[in-house]
């Protein structure tokens, strides 16, 4: 009679754990299968004509093939970082104080394709070498980062863009083996790179090289260098996986165009060289500054050229606060210890005002002009002896060649001025009387 009652639960336990066993061997099953149905690729994407555009971008696309094709969100999405909102009316002070958002986002492959087609820029994929259980680990990884809670960052040009996140994603699941290619000295630093790729846009190009410090001087490797899209391109080639036998094998299994640009020009290989153009303005500047104070006192016409070259002088030295402000009062770290600060003085800025005193000629403001012109020219003299220190590593020789001889002519203009007005103020005064005797008697 007892004999039944003991097999039954004993029945339920063998399966139970029977049950539980199927369920371990099944899942590694059930992964490997579901990797075998996705296709990973990096796309890379040319550069555009809008400057927020001009560096490239880079996504993630994962296909699905058992995703219907009826839903391409499902059975083809990209997995772009590189969104933001272009309408922000903070969008202008959020990326002045280096707090601008940028989130991940997924669209349809077909759309993404026809949208860079639109702009006329090229889309190239790479489809990547994974194992199934690498994919599916990717896959589940992009996901989490698309999650309304984990998908914004804030942007940095340089150290954490759409580039880099494609770049960490990747090396993640291959176990560091993009980072471990990655490891020779790069082609260019930061800025070459910068001045580089923005060289059609002269303004734009000057004023982003003059406004960052000497963070991006620095040597860079191979990994630092994959912040630009071409140069995650030419990372995923030189990286080598373990393939199914054991043996390496290269990352990238094949490579096609989707969308090819018409009419662009090719990419320059090196920055351009701006230095003697630059030397040039600034030696027009301070030596018209010298010739119109030499003919000021004589000349109307002289007294209204250093009048507008004073100006501008102290209009320029405007940059000179801007750097200050972006060190104290922003998180755009590449502004920062920005050396430029002793090139552009940042009391410059009150020439603005004394100009006009000295084109009339007003002792007092030519005195006063001459003090900050003076001020301003030893503290880019000063800039030039410092390059011999190691910290001083700023390659802004082109800034030099513009601010020290505008500054050596400013200062030395405004004396020989001072010196004119005040020695004919002092040959026009009428001699004082002779003191005369008292008589006595």
């Amino acid at each position: 009679m007892s004999r039944p009652r003991i097999v039954r639960p004993l029945a339920s336990v063998l399966a139970l754990l029977a049950a539980l066993v199927a369920l371990i061997v099944d899942r590694p099953a059930a992964a490997e299968e579901r990797g075998d149905q996705l296709t990973v690729y990096v796309l890379t994407f040319g550069p555009g004509d809008h400057p927020f555009y001009k560096f490239g971008h880079d996504a993630i696309w994962v296909h699905d093939s058992a995703a219907s094709p009826r839903d391409p969100m499902k059975r083809d999405a990209v997995y772009n970082w590189g969104t933001f909102a272009f309408g922000d009316p903070a969008l202008i002070p959020k990326f002045v104080r280096g707090r601008f958002l940028y989130w991940l986002s997924k669209a349809p492959i077909g759309w993404t394709v026809r949208a860079y087609q639109q702009e006329n820029r090229s889309v190239e994929a790479q489809e990547l070498n994974l194992t199934a259980a690498q994919k599916v680990e990717l896959l589940a990884m992009l996901e989490e980062n698309a999650k309304e809670e984990n998908k914004y960052y804030k942007y940095d040009y340089y150290r954490d863009n759409c580039a880099t996140r494609v770049r960490d994603a990747i090396d993640k699941v291959i176990g560091g083996k993009l980072k471990e290619a990655s490891q020779a000295p790069a082609s260019m630093t930061y800025r070459q790179h910068t001045l580089r790729l923005t060289a059609d846009d002269k303004v734009l190009s000057m004023a982003l090289t003059v406004v960052m410090g000497n963070v991006i001087d620095k040597p860079l490797n191979q990994w630092e260098e994959m912040f630009l899209p071409a140069y995650v391109e030419e990372g995923m080639r030189r990286a080598k996986v373990t393939g199914p036998d054991g043996k390496e094998i290269p990352l990238v299994k094949e490579e096609k165009a989707l969308a090819v640009s018409k009419g662009r020009a090719p990419l320059r290989t090196e920055p351009p060289s701006w230095f003697l153009p630059i030397l040039l303005v600034g030696a027009a500047l301070g030596g018209g500054m010298i010739a119109s104070a030499r003919f000021a006192r004589t000349k109307l016409g002289a007294r209204i050229a250093l009048g507008v070259l004073l100006f501008l002088a102290g209009f320029v030295s405007i940059l000179g606060l801007l750097f200050v402000l972006v060190w104290i009062g922003t998180d755009h770290e590449v502004g920062w210890h920005n050396e430029n600060i002793l090139q552009l003085a940042p009391w410059g800025v009150v020439l603005m005002g004394y100009c006009f005193g000295a084109a009339r000629l007003k002792v007092k403001a030519i005195h006063r002009a001459r003090l900050v012109a003076t001020a301003a020219a030893g503290a880019s003299l000063f800039g030039i002896v410092w390059k011999v220190l190691p910290w001083m590593n700023q390659a802004n020789a082109w800034i030099i060649a513009f601010a020290c001889p505008m500054w050596i002519g400013a200062a030395l203009g405004l004396r020989l001025l001072e010196r004119d007005v005040t020695f004919a103020a002092t040959k026009a005064a009428p001699a004082a009387p002779l003191p005369t005797k008292k008589a006595t008697g």
